[in-house]
């Protein structure tokens, strides 16, 4: 498996998130791609860093994509968990991972600070040896003027 995070600013641009404002939105978009097909349940975890609250949950599953024309609806998982501290994805056997399977989630930055930024995860929930994984940073979260 392979697994992207990119994080992307309400007008659709590309934007590094190791230091940003207090109240900026973003839109997070994780890419899971499985080399070779497989009848695999696939769970992505994206841990948040300290200083993100979600800020649209229902962003792929509600009217608002229009506003987002850049993301797509193919593929969407079978499962999605909001949490305080993480967002959760899950796919049911016989999704095509090999043509990518992109889910996305609106976050806030909300309180100032620097935090580490954990990895997302991939994995098959009952082959633990197939994953993956993105690197961890930090990022900096500066008081609102």
């Amino acid at each position: 498996l392979t697994l992207v995070r990119q994080y992307f600013g309400l007008d659709g641009e590309e934007v590094d998130v190791a230091q940003v404002d207090q109240t900026e939105r973003f839109v997070v978009v994780l890419t899971l791609t499985a080399l070779e097909p497989s009848q695999a349940r696939l769970l992505v975890v994206d841990m948040l860093p300290a200083g993100f609250e979600i800020e649209n949950p229902a962003l792929m599953t509600s009217g608002d994509l229009v506003a987002f024309p850049w993301l797509s609806q193919d593929n969407q998982p079978a499962h999605t968990e909001f949490r305080d501290d993480r967002f959760v994805a899950a796919y049911e056997p016989g999704t095509d991972a090999t043509v990518g399977l992109t889910v996305a989630y609106m976050v806030r930055a909300v309180s100032p600070g620097s935090f580490a930024h954990p990895g997302a995860s991939a994995e098959d929930m009952y082959r633990p040896g197939i994953f993956a994984r993105t690197a961890p940073g930090t990022l900096t979260v500066s008081p609102s003027p």
